[in-house]
């Protein structure tokens, strides 16, 4: 056993093991080989890959193969130092990220400061929320890696775990990531860090963030899109939308009902098991409304980017979205929904480059 692991705070005994492997990988790594690193791993328990089922143990037999093939030595390698903390709640892993940060900050110790996040989409913007919302001055020294450890991991910094360990096997340098401040008019920001969606789109995310224990989260959002389809607009009547949107030439206006209301951090973006919602450059999509039977027609087109070019679907790159609607709405903010009422129009979308420092 690693002598490192006395400032673990671990409860679970398989996170515990996870932990362990997860060590060993590490220091078998050339993570930064020349300078070294202090890396503080938080890891949510209740992630997709890290609850204790079959998911979580076909991972760990994918990660012990990954250790077996390297280097059998367990000699902490000199000038790494790896810690590893469970959360207990989303409130407790925003607040124990931000504490973390700043201990990273302030350490004398040499090397870079590495903060990785072993869960999904929900647990990244929880804690990339609170970074920004707590410590935004000493974002620029810290770097964040995001593991796909979750029921969705659309901002994940790797698509699959073993992707994921070989970026930490050895990464040596550091990329800037942008994200999306959505501002409502009471002054209140919420982050996302890949998408915001309104309307159906955000009202099949509520659907499948009640059931997404019942399978995977691809089958359960392609069910849940379907079942969405057919009831969404007896529950949620479209309404008006009047949207300012910005450009380099000046803003241009929209103006009506629309089914899908989609802004992205950047264009060419997947989300929603897989869709490339946004497959171009541009990233903001308007989609009119269909029938019920025109939606099951196009819906298949949207996994592969074919509804780019389509007549319904109108595509923008811009940095800024004003939005106006005529009465509440859900918004969904990478998976996770938010009910808007009518005092927190207009909302201000904007897509803010060069915030994130990640791992690559």
């Amino acid at each position: 056993m690693s002598p490192e692991t006395v400032n673990d705070r671990i409860r679970s005994r398989h996170i515990r093991d996870f932990a362990a492997v997860t060590r060993r990988l590490l220091h078998e790594s050339r993570l930064f080989i020349e300078e070294g690193a202090v890396v503080e791993v938080l890891v949510n328990p209740a992630s997709g890959l890290l609850k204790w089922s079959s998911a979580h143990r076909q991972m760990m037999r994918r990660l012990k193969r990954l250790a077996e093939a390297q280097s059998s030595s367990d000699t902490p390698r000199d000038g790494l130092e790896v810690r590893f903390h469970e959360t207990e709640s989303r409130e407790h892993a925003g607040s124990k990220a931000v504490e973390l940060a700043q201990s990273l900050v302030l350490s004398d110790k040499p090397g870079k400061r590495l903060m990785v996040l072993a869960g999904g989409d929900g647990f990244h913007n929880d804690i990339s929320t609170a970074l920004l919302r707590d410590v935004p001055e000493i974002m620029e020294e810290v770097i964040l890696f995001r593991l796909p450890m979750g029921t969705g991991n659309d901002n994940a910094d790797a698509a699959t775990v073993e992707e994921a360990f070989s970026i930490l096997g050895s990464a040596s340098g550091t990329r800037k990531d942008s994200l999306i401040e959505a501002h409502t008019a009471g002054g209140i920001v919420h982050y996302a860090f890949n998408v915001v969606s309104f309307g159906l789109d955000a009202y099949v995310c509520e659907l499948t963030n009640r059931m997404k224990t019942l399978a995977g989260p691809r089958l359960i959002y392609k069910i849940f899109a379907d079942v969405g389809v057919l009831v969404y607009e007896r529950i949620w009547p479209l309404k008006p939308w009047k949207i300012s949107i910005s450009k380099p030439g000046g803003k241009v206006t929209r103006e009506g009902r629309f089914l899908l209301t989609i802004f992205g951090r950047k264009g060419d973006t997947r989300y929603g098991g897989g869709m490339k919602v946004l497959p171009g450059e541009e990233n903001f999509l308007l989609v009119q409304p269909l029938s019920l039977m025109g939606i099951m027609r196009i819906k298949p087109l949207f996994y592969r980017g074919a509804h780019r070019g389509m007549p319904i679907a109108e595509f923008f790159k811009t940095d800024e979205v004003e939005l106006t609607h005529d009465g509440p709405i859900l918004m969904e903010t990478d998976g996770e929904v938010t009910y808007l009422k009518n005092e927190d129009f207009p909302l201000t979308l904007k897509r803010v480059p060069d915030v994130l420092r990640i791992l690559t």
